[in-house]
């Protein structure tokens, strides 16, 4: 069979697209074809990979210089989308006629809305001879009121309507009573994971999702500051990005957490996060359905959840795979969490049963459920009403296959082929290799088209996929041994047998180059850095075809987790490799190596003083600590170096000298520790971890200071704000700044 899927914007992120790509990929796996049709372009390229048998078909193209984006149909408002919907201001009469030209087209034998709107448009405008299929990812209470009335009025024409969960169907059957629609119940779906599960070893509580209000981010944070209280060396942290994040730091520092509790960022895989804890936490006020709890249970992570209307409930198996608390009560939140956090054998009995249970949601199981229930409707479908077959010429195939390449539907002919050259894509084409490789009759047999718009989609998207894969570069995925070193693996059809890795160093321009094998089962090319192959720096990583060139690979999955809160280090130094995705998407190694340095473990701040817990690596011990005014002012203060009980050692930096010694409004210092023997001095730094950025992940707060204002300067500065923070420089290396300016 074949599936169209109408999306809001296929090329964002989010739980919606995500769940739409996994049922999408099981299907095609299965053997269907499946085309998704995404009302949106708003990017290049789409945030998911995306299996190339899965055709992506943009409507309405909003990039910039795009013509759709100034196209007068765009500025006036949708009659299509309801006024409540949600998105209703994102739909134009332009995005009505290309959705109704969509579906009225398409050839597919089950078109499934994604949205409520969308939802509305399959069943006003989906072609008789599909299933008509709503699915609905959002929670009905979250429906508008003259929204569900429209449903109600409209979903006659609907065959299947799909909710999430068991709770949600039995809401729509009471609030949308429409006769005719059959209602089913499709869980959102979670492959397998290309990571082992975690170990449940690791003192880390990890949680995921946006910085919005309605996931109580606050809540988990206190309830957590709560249980650590009595389970010491945990930490929390919590991947996503929003609007809260400011609060959320605030509120950390406020409830003075900041060494346990981390907020890490949004990550493109979370697989290879969620292995780095052993707990998962979710405080959500409401869910519709919890994609979260399904993945990190996948990868063997009981889930302590609050118990929201709908979701949660369907997933775990109370006292089972993990814990639910009603969503008002922290006090009982704490009580669950400090309960997996301080019972080892408990953890680890949940997850086990966590793993297991959450087989259920695998893609495969549940494309088969889905594909039964539309093979039902379709049998009776075509019964009723005979399916228009489009009727093509029978051309005999020649040895040559003819390409074909759209441009607005225009049937491109021979002599034209100078003024296709203008068309974007062949243009791209004609800046790579791929089509310098190609004559002129090949480029010419490319532009001859079809007036087919499935078809020369699928076709156009192909060639860019083909035109481009010299620019984006291979696709690796990195693995840290646990003897620090890394391990490289790249698909084998896209190497060749002369390949090999080569990272090079940004600053030095160092070369490392590693020799490719490959894995025992021959799919993957293999390579393996040994821990002491790399010298300190930041290393880019490219795959080296044997002719000469050189690729940026780009990142699949990094998988660090034996970095995660582990001590490292040694009497010899340390060493630490770091993989990363770059900010355009790049594989990159952070490599820290030192044959003398101080780990800090720990940073506690009071009104007098900042004291900095810290481990020795390296011969000798240090005999004190130096801080040093970073700029052309220098200037020093000598602090001592104390031993504690259980090895570690500590300084702590008093405040008033600090802001006695100063000469400007903001002044950087730099903390040194002073080796015995006068070996000389070594930056104080964290390296031995799983993050690069440590200047955005380790915040801490403020300490304000009082002091006496001469009164020649109360005219000029009435209200001076003298503070002092310490912070991570970029390269992991710390520091305080001293402040009086506002």
């Amino acid at each position: 069979m074949k599936f169209a899927f109408l999306i809001h914007n296929f090329y964002g992120v989010g739980g919606t697209n995500r769940a739409v790509l996994n049922l999408a990929t099981a299907l095609v796996e299965d053997g269907h074809e499946v085309e998704i049709a995404s009302v949106f372009r708003r990017l290049d390229r789409t945030m998911f990979e995306v299996d190339d048998r899965i055709t992506v078909v943009p409507l309405v193209d909003t990039r910039p210089r795009r013509p759709d984006r100034s196209h007068p149909a765009h500025r006036e408002p949708s009659t299509l989308i309801p006024e409540s919907e949600e998105f209703h201001l994102h739909y134009s009469r332009l995005t009505d006629e290309r959705i109704i030209a969509y579906l009225r087209s398409t050839d597919a034998d089950v078109v499934v809305g994604t949205r409520p709107g969308l939802n509305l448009a399959v069943a006003l405008h989906g072609p008789e001879h599909a299933v008509r299929v709503a699915q609905e990812h959002m929670t009905q209470d979250l429906i508008d009121d003259a929204l569900k009335a429209e449903i109600s009025r409209c979903y006659g024409r609907i065959d299947l309507a799909y909710t999430v969960t068991s709770a949600d169907a039995a809401a729509f059957h009471a609030g949308n009573p429409v006769p005719n629609t059959r209602i089913e119940v499709l869980p959102n779906s979670s492959p397998p994971p290309g990571v082992p599960p975690a170990d449940g070893r690791a003192r880390i509580v990890v949680a995921a999702g946006r910085l919005d209000p309605i996931k109580r981010y606050d809540r988990l944070i206190t309830a957590f500051a709560r249980a650590a209280a009595d389970c010491p060396g945990w930490e929390l942290r919590i991947y996503g990005d929003g609007e809260q994040r400011s609060a959320l730091a605030a509120l950390i520092r406020e409830l003075g957490v900041y060494g346990q509790v981390h907020l890490m960022g949004r990550r493109d895989d979370m697989s290879t996060e969620w292995v780095k804890g052993s707990i998962a936490a979710v405080t959500s006020a409401r869910e519709s359905f919890g994609m979260t709890i399904v993945e990190a249970m996948r990868l063997g992570l009981p889930v302590v959840s609050t118990d929201c209307p709908v979701g949660p409930r369907e997933i775990i198996d109370d006292g089972e795979d993990g814990l639910l608390v009603p969503t008002d009560d922290l006090d009982a939140y704490v009580v669950a969490l400090r309960a997996l956090m301080w019972d080892d054998d408990l953890r680890v009995r949940m997850a086990r049963t966590a793993l297991a249970n959450s087989a259920r949601f695998d893609p495969a199981h549940l494309a088969a459920q889905f594909t039964r229930h539309c093979a039902e409707v379709l049998a009776v479908r075509r019964g009723e009403t005979p399916r228009p077959r489009r009727v093509r010429p029978r051309t005999a195939r020649t040895a040559l296959t003819r390409s074909a390449l759209a441009r607005g539907g225009e049937l491109l002919r021979e002599p034209h082929l100078v003024r296709a050259l203008a068309d974007p894509v062949l243009r791209g084409i004609a800046g790579h290799d791929f089509a310098r490789r190609a004559s002129m009759g090949a480029l010419t047999r490319l532009a001859r088209v079809r007036r087919a718009r499935g078809t020369s989609t699928r076709l156009q998207q192909a060639i860019r996929r083909r035109a481009s894969t010299a620019a984006d570069g291979p696709v690796a995925d990195c693995l840290v041994l646990p003897d620090l070193g890394l391990r490289l693996s790249l698909d084998a059809a896209a190497c060749s047998p002369e390949a090999s890795v080569v990272l090079r160093n940004r600053d030095t321009r160092e070369v490392v180059q590693l020799a490719l094998a490959p894995s025992p089962d021959g799919l993957r090319h293999v390579a393996t850095l040994d821990a002491a192959g790399l010298g300190e720096g930041r290393w880019n990583v490219h795959v080296a075809d044997g002719k000469g060139a050189r690729h940026r690979v780009r990142p699949r999955r990094l998988d660090s987790r034996v970095l995660a809160g582990r001590p490292g280090g040694g009497r010899t130094g340390v060493r630490a490799h770091v993989p990363y995705r770059t900010t355009d998407g790049y594989l990159a190694v952070r490599s820290w190596v030192r044959t003398a340095h101080g780990e800090v473990r720990g940073i506690a701040l009071d009104g007098e003083g900042v004291t900095i817990a810290f481990t020795w690596h390296g011969p000798g011990a240090p005999d004190g600590a130096v801080l040093r005014r970073r700029g052309h002012r220098p200037d020093a203060l000598t602090v001592p170096v104390t031993s504690t009980s259980d090895g570690a050692l500590t300084m702590v930096v008093p405040l008033a000298p600090l802001a006695d010694l100063r000469l400007g409004r903001y002044e950087d210092w730099d903390i040194l520790l002073r080796q015995a023997d006068s070996l000389g001095e070594v930056r104080l730094g964290r390296f031995l971890d799983d993050v690069v950025d440590k200047k955005r992940t380790y915040n801490y707060p403020e300490i304000h200071l009082t002091q006496e204002v001469e009164l020649d300067l109360v005219e000029e500065d009435p209200a001076p704000m003298l503070r002092v923070r310490p912070y991570y420089t970029i390269d992991g290396e710390l520091s305080l700044v001293v402040i009086d300016r506002p």
